[in-house]
């Protein structure tokens, strides 16, 4: 992104637009026109989104009035909303891969390919300059059926997962930050040994295997098609090859570390015993957490930036060092458009103005006056009243603008230090961040056929359940590696490892083809 960016762009789009080169409309003297997208429903933590200034403004700036429709758990009400009166278009809801293809396949979702190329000039530069965003949206029969949510800064959004260390415990027990897996052990036992009531590693129930696992997973090497890849048991090996990670002899040692991080106290038995956010977070705020995992500090409590130091990457024994992140686009259900919308031209005009560098800051921070600021730097930060919110400052400004909660809209996030800023806060230099450290492959949720996606729906969920049993009985010790790893091997097989490999080779494939 440009550097030109971390300076204020007036609410003035069309000369904007004549300056930067991006592509905007001027409604001035125009009439309104319609739309009615259906989305998820927020409005437990903020206005509703008639009500919203962001959406209030962008009607006057586009002459577009938008009517919605927020439906409360949308992903259970999916098959009732395809049975009624559709939409003209759907904003930030489920849907996933597999149901985009099969219902653009029957015509209740309309292509969009074309109409991208002839009106979406922002989301089309975006196509051309990262060719791999394309790829991510198109499915199996060479449509692209939705827009995406992405970020094109690894470290924007939630792309990256990192560990975080309690920085004032290494300091108290004159410790450096570990860079190695060893080198974690020995810290997390040295934080153990200092004080009865702390924790090594310690996360709410259910997060080790998107979290610490996965981070050890990428320092043994099995980290090489990215975060996604890795979400889907897979990883590309030395000779290019797509392998499973789950019956990998690699996956095997992971589990191994992650046992003698059980069995020395090391990894918190309350991670495997139902403890619940708000248990968790109330612990962290008696200083009872050495290390967790998540995106960003702010996850564990207002007090995570000045106490826990990130850890992006780490060194594994046969020296990989990879970190966890994933592909640029996020989601690709962000805006899908229906087969009953009277003119699909006006609706994908109406959202393509958010892949802009103008629409990101509107959608963001808003405008300048309003809800942000410049500081003595040129930086733009949002006023006190966002700021000083009693709920935090997110959702201070969620009471706003609507890109900064939930994910999973039409846009282009603003790169991290931008969105630091923002928030009042110094932008984080990641110290442990480089090019090489990126995987070699960055494979996203693969576009299935109908018939893989009804294939793989059974075979998926009954290795991901299985998996998910063994892991707690190998790290636990319930079962032993050295005796019972062979028939761990085997039940996979009996229960369809073999043809899910078959399935997503063939996945991995068509998409570096294209």
């Amino acid at each position: 992104m440009k550097k030109c960016l971390l300076f204020v762009l007036p609410i003035l789009f069309v000369l904007a637009a004549c300056q930067s080169g991006e592509e905007t409309a001027d409604v001035t003297g125009e009439e309104t026109k319609t739309i009615r997208l259906m989305r998820s429903d927020f409005t437990d933590v903020r206005p509703k989104s008639e009500d919203l200034w962001m959406w209030q403004e962008y009607e006057k700036m586009s002459g577009i009035k938008v009517e919605w429709e927020e439906v409360k758990e949308f992903g259970e009400k999916k098959n009732l909303i395809l049975s009624g009166d559709l939409p003209d278009a759907f904003y930030q809801t489920g849907w996933s891969n597999d149901e985009i293809v099969k219902y653009g396949k029957q015509g209740l979702f309309i292509p969009l390919e074309d109409l991208i190329a002839e009106h979406a000039p922002n989301l089309q530069k975006i196509f051309e300059e990262h060719p791999d965003v394309k790829k991510t949206l198109t499915a199996p029969d060479g449509h692209i059926y939705s827009l995406p949510y992405m970020a094109l800064d690894p470290m924007s959004g939630g792309r990256t997962v990192r560990l975080y260390i309690n920085q004032p415990w290494l300091d108290e027990l004159s410790l450096d930050v570990p860079r190695t897996t060893e080198e974690l052990k020995t810290v997390l036992a040295a934080f153990v040994a200092s004080d009865e009531s702390r924790e090594g590693y310690y996360m709410p129930s259910g997060q080790i295997a998107s979290g610490l696992e996965r981070m050890i997973m990428a320092a043994y090497g099995l980290g090489t098609g990215g975060r996604q890849a890795m979400g889907n048991m897979i990883f590309v090996d030395d000779n290019d090859a797509l392998q499973l990670t789950i019956n990998h002899e690699r996956m095997k040692e992971v589990w191994q570390y992650m046992r003698e991080l059980y069995a020395e106290g090391l990894v918190s038995q309350q991670s495997f015993a139902g403890v619940d956010d708000d248990k968790w977070r109330a612990d962290a705020a008696q200083d009872k957490v050495g290390l967790f995992q998540w995106v960003d500090p702010d996850f564990i409590g207002p007090f995570g930036p000045e106490t826990y130091t990130p850890i992006n990457v780490l060194e594994g024994p046969y020296g990989d060092k990879t970190l966890f992140t994933e592909p640029a686009v996020a989601g690709g259900a962000s805006f899908i458009i229906t087969k009953d919308a009277p003119d699909p031209a006006l609706l994908l005009e109406w959202a393509d103005f958010f892949y802009s560098p103008e629409g990101q800051i509107f959608a963001y921070l808003g405008e300048e006056g309003v809800t942000y600021e410049l500081d003595e730097e040129g930086r733009m930060v949002y006023v006190e009243e966002i700021l000083n919110y009693q709920n935090g400052p997110q959702l201070g400004a969620f009471q706003w603008v609507d890109n900064v909660y939930g994910g999973y809209f039409p846009y282009a996030e603003l790169d991290q230090e931008i969105r630091d800023v923002a928030f009042g806060k110094e932008p984080v230099i990641y110290d442990d961040v480089k090019e090489e450290y990126m995987p070699k492959y960055m494979l996203p949720h693969f576009m299935a056929t109908e018939e893989e996606a009804a294939e793989m729906s059974t075979i998926s969920t009954d290795i991901s359940t299985f998996v998910e049993q063994s892991r707690v009985k190998f790290v636990t010790g319930e079962w032993d590696l050295a005796q019972d790893w062979d028939n761990y091997v085997a039940q996979l097989d009996r229960v369809g490892a073999q043809r899910l490999l078959e399935i997503r080779r063939q996945q991995f494939d068509r998409f570096m083809a294209e």
